[in-house]
């Protein structure tokens, strides 16, 4: 379903007194048209849209004296639908009072060289699918230039290249896919190695970096699996005792059991050796 921008989301004008509303049983279908400036400035963001419609505005109703806008919708290449007559007044874009009465009008916003986007396509399918709604009748899809009495180079070579393959045409769905299977899939395996180039082998990339502070993490585990092996392997000696100072000792007592002799021998006591 699409969502049409109402008339103050560019600030419209109030239109004059006009044609008034197309009458169901005599639509045969819609025509393309585009605003044909010869300018190769894109106009893509929201703010330039809306521009460009308040000037194509004040040119239609100050210049050529129409009662508004000559479009009832119009589409841009990021796929928005601005609301201009809307798609019930008759417009007065195609040529003649007889073209007017037999087709509504939608504006592509192209420029110069510019081909219509993916988005574009898409909800312009949508304003037509909205379009036959209203005239069931009105199947027919044409560009401006196989209408307007005396010629037009309307829509553009892109645009009538878009009609004649049925890109605009409700259902269709081949414009969103232009591509084979085999294309597809190789586009996307070119893609897949540059992102891996990007992200393993670049210097800067990021799976570099994770792969340096992964080797760093892993340097630090086996450096303190060593260490702490090592610190098990070392032999359990325990601290020997500190030896006591001889003289800090009572008279007559041994400083250790270690200063003892080792063969069982005491050695007399001088108390009781014989005089000299």
């Amino acid at each position: 379903m699409v969502e049409y921008l109402p008339r103050s989301a560019w600030n419209a004008r109030p239109p004059n007194a006009g044609p008034g509303n197309l009458t169901v049983s005599r639509v045969e279908g819609a025509v393309i048209h585009w605003p044909g400036t010869g300018s190769t400035k894109v106009i893509h963001t929201k703010a330039a849209v809306a521009s460009a419609l308040r000037g194509w505005q004040d040119y239609h109703m100050d210049t050529r004296g129409w009662s508004d806008i000559a479009y009832q919708v119009a589409v841009d290449q990021a796929g928005r639908a601005w609301t201009l007559r809307g798609l019930r007044t008759q417009s007065g874009a195609n040529g003649d009072n007889d073209v007017n009465e037999r087709y509504g009008a939608i504006l592509l916003i192209l420029v110069t060289g510019e081909q219509p986007s993916a988005a574009m396509k898409a909800t312009t399918r949508g304003v037509i699918a909205d379009f036959r709604k209203l005239y069931p009748r009105g199947t027919a899809i044409r560009p401006h230039s196989a209408v307007r009495p005396g010629g037009t180079d309307c829509p553009g070579p892109a645009a009538r290249a878009a009609i004649a393959r049925g890109e605009f045409t409700p259902g269709h769905v081949e414009d969103d896919l232009p591509y084979t299977q085999a294309q597809i899939r190789a586009m996307i395996q070119a893609e897949i190695e540059e992102y891996m180039k990007r992200f393993w082998a670049a210097p800067t990339g990021t799976g570099t970096a994770i792969r340096m502070q992964l080797n760093r993490i892993e340097a630090g585990i086996s450096r303190a699996a060593i260490s702490e092996t090592q610190g098990l392997d070392q032999p359990l000696v325990p601290d020997a005792p500190p030896t006591p100072d001889p003289d800090d000792l009572p008279d007559g007592q041994h400083a250790t059991t270690a200063e003892q002799p080792t063969d069982g021998e005491r050695p007399a006591d001088r108390s009781t050796d014989p005089q000299p």
